[in-house]
């Protein structure tokens, strides 16, 4: 059974492209001449759809793409068999019931329509086609079933960075996240066919068409790490259960040098090969009860990006930016003694008591670095007194903390809630200072954050860094963005110096991990008294590592945390971020303090040879004189059986004593392993973990420890693959 010729033609000569709006006829018997005369009638002034492009992670991985699935359409009148006799309307509202999603009557209405073409079925899988391909031919249909060629959104991960990737409607245009911010280069440009028409209407000839073929979508690759997007959402999820989190939560994790966002999560999450099946937390015991309209804007606010779309009172975590603020102004000084002082409750204005979150002991005389260990309000309320409105404000819009342009590449931005500068007095920058009564989103907060760690550099976040042409192979970068210095260096490496302190001596020490040196600060944020028990507290925690020379920076948000462990955010978003820096750190490869450096290479690489064709026997004495070991996937003869395939190739070199795998006709198929994780590891700790896996190693670098790795690990590789690793020599803290 064959597809009309034309639709053949079309999809041999683009590759793999969409034809919508056409009929392609499911021929038996005649395909070449009912092929002609389906062309002749029905394909004219066709559309030519693009392929859209997909959506992969920094290494690859595959986050979204487009499958092949098919519509299945009719013309009900010409529903005939060989013999030229109309079909049974009853046969094939049968048929039609039992394989696709429609019911008996639904079938029988379309068989019996007088128009000239009824939709069946879209977006069908293969195998569906295929059960229905059979019973044409088992039945010698000859016309009127028609099959097109129709492609259809796929998420792998289902659930996996669902708020940041987004989804596509039916037409395959994006309508949420990335795939509704990117749609323009991740859709293409139509293609047509375009032919001539007499005065009546009939087509002149086959050679007056006129065809221009279509621009496929473009790749988009992302900063996201898929692996470090896991961490974030396993860790983001058991929070949100353990402290009874009712409005959910938000990961974002960032390298602060090249505003590369690595993970960006938000629970609850969706299903995005399923995103109206989706119900949101709360309302499944009364969903079927309300109305469409609230049915929708319920789905609207699961699929919306927390991370970039929902604005929050940072808190305490505002205080890195007031503390900046002061010191660059030369307002303060990180050790002076007694310059704040705390009573418990201060008073910004008359009658205007504000307290202190100890309120049963007060913090008394303290240096900025105490008030930012003990998180004290009122020792803030006082600096953002020095400081003035005036020239805060100056510093939030150098911080981009006014803009909507932060994000605006990831998500829809809300607009920041600001009081206008001709309206703050002295009750509204005392909350400010602290980070309250006002209104930003964490995306905000951490480039902000990110920026003290870079050296006082603003950095513009980044979630796209390559686009991929998918008819020429070529690629455009998209290169790291800095906004501007908005610190001064000396001011940011003293930041980060009390934010260490923070961590090992204040309210950041449930933030601490073994073996690294972890900065940082928390956050709670207190609704006012009208609206706590609808909005509640907001607990976060940002944390930094190393401190010199800073390459992740991590904030943790928790919404309405409601369980045993309180609302406080040291106490609750702190363990978080402990958890997934405990995690990321040594994925990315940065060594722990005690880390030893390993001189690795030993200049014994050595070419693989062509052993294909080969007997077994001789392939062997040629490898191992090489130097490398053999193993054979063989009960054949050594002297007779001939080598047919080899793993590695050819033309690679490796390290004296690597395995290479041999297979023959007669080989069972190849065993497969997962690449484990190695990164962070020693080359001699990565060889073993490698070689117990029955896979190689690659080394590119002189000596240090593993920074990155392809494949990267948890991916289903053969038994052999070469896993290709890049070592360097790291500085820890304070070289």
């Amino acid at each position: 059974m064959n597809r009309r010729l034309i639709i053949t033609g079309i999809v041999a000569t683009l590759g793999f492209v969409v034809v919508t709006g056409s009929l392609v006829f499911i021929n038996v018997v005649k395909g070449e001449e009912y092929s002609k005369k389906a062309y002749s009638q029905q394909m004219k002034n066709q559309i030519i759809s693009p392929k859209r492009g997909a959506i992969l992670d920094t290494n690859g991985s595959v986050l979204a793409q487009s499958i092949s699935v098919d519509t299945v359409s009719i013309n009900p009148s010409s529903v005939k068999y060989t013999n030229n006799k109309t079909v049974e309307p009853e046969k094939l509202a049968q048929i039609f019931s039992e394989i696709f999603d429609i019911t008996y009557e639904d079938a029988l209405a379309k068989a019996q329509s007088k128009k000239t073409v009824e939709i069946i079925a879209k977006k069908v899988e293969k195998e569906k086609v295929t059960k229905l391909q059979d019973w044409i031919k088992e039945n010698n249909i000859s016309t009127g079933i028609n099959i097109d060629e129709d492609t259809k959104r796929s998420y792998p991960n289902n659930n996996l960075a669902s708020n940041l990737i987004g989804f596509c409607g039916d037409d395959n245009t994006g309508l949420a996240g990335l795939e509704e911010k990117w749609n323009d280069t991740l859709t293409g440009t139509s293609g047509k066919i375009v032919t001539a028409k007499a005065n009546g209407g009939e087509a002149i000839s086959d050679e007056n068409e006129q065809y221009v073929a279509a621009e496929n979508g473009s790749n988009i690759y992302l900063t996201i790490d898929i692996n470090i997007q896991k961490i974030a959402e396993k860790y983001l999820a058991q929070a949100v259960t353990e402290n009874q989190c009712e409005k959910g939560g938000t990961v974002i994790i960032m390298n602060p040098q090249s505003g590369d966002i690595l993970a960006m999560a938000s629970n609850p999450d969706y299903n995005l090969n399923q995103p109206r099946d989706s119900v949101a937390t709360g309302l499944q015991s009364t969903w079927d009860t309300l109305s469409s309209e609230d049915k929708s804007n319920a789905l609207y606010k699961l699929w919306r990006n927390k991370a970039v779309s929902d604005l929050y009172e940072p808190g305490s975590t505002f205080k890195l930016i007031t503390s900046s603020i002061g010191l660059e102004e030369g307002k303060v000084s990180t050790d002076t003694n007694g310059d704040f002082n705390c009573n418990i409750v201060y008073y910004p204005a008359p009658d205007q008591p504000i307290s202190c979150w100890r309120t049963y002991a007060a913090h008394g005389a303290q240096s900025l670095r105490e008030a930012l260990q003990n998180s004290c309000n009122p020792a803030f309320m006082q600096l953002g007194a020095r400081i003035g409105a005036r020239t805060s404000y100056k510093y939030y819009e150098a911080f981009e903390l006014f803009s909507t342009r932060i994000g605006n590449t990831i998500a829809s931005v809300s607009k920041p809630q600001f009081t206008e500068l001709n309206k703050v007095g002295a009750v509204e920058l005392a909350t400010m200072s602290f980070g309250q009564r006002f209104s930003i989103s964490p995306l905000q907060l951490i480039t902000a954050v990110s920026a003290i760690c870079n050296d006082g550099v603003l950095v513009e976040p980044r979630i796209v860094k390559k686009v991929e042409n998918t008819d020429t192979n070529s690629a455009e970068n998209l290169e790291t963005k800095e906004i501007r210095q908005v610190i001064s260096k000396d001011t940011a490496d003293k930041v980060k110096d009390m934010m260490l302190s923070v961590v090992e001596k204040g309210t950041g020490k449930w933030a601490k991990v073994d073996g690294y040196t972890i900065g940082g600060k928390s956050g709670t944020s207190e609704p006012i008294e009208s609206k706590k028990e609808e909005e509640g507290y907001t607990a976060s925690f940002i944390a930094i590592s190393p401190i010199e020379n800073t390459q992740v920076v991590c904030l943790v948000v928790l919404y309405k945390p409601e369980g045993a462990a309180g609302h406080q955010g040291g106490q609750t978003a702190g363990p978080v971020a402990s958890q997934i820096m405990s995690e990321v750190l040594p994925y990315l490869g940065i060594p722990t303090n005690d880390t030893k450096v390993e001189t690795t290479t030993t200049n014994t690489s050595i070419a693989v040879q062509d052993v294909t064709n080969k007997t077994i026997a001789e392939a062997k004495k040629v490898l191992k004189e090489s130097g490398f070991n053999v193993s054979v996937s063989s009960s054949g003869d050594e002297n007779n059986t001939l080598v047919s395939e080899q793993i590695p190739k050819s033309g690679i070199y490796l390290e004296e004593g690597s395995t290479i795998y041999l297979y023959t006709s007669e080989s069972s198929s190849k065993k497969t392993t997962k690449v484990p994780n190695i990164k962070g590891k020693t080359v001699a700790e990565a060889t073993k973990i490698l070689k117990d896996k029955n896979l190689n190693i690659k080394v590119d670098g002189d000596k240090g420890i593993i920074v990155s790795q392809d494949p990267t690990f948890d991916v289903e590789v053969e038994e052999g693959t070469v896993i290709n690793v890049v070592i360097k020599e790291q500085l820890k803290d304070g070289q």
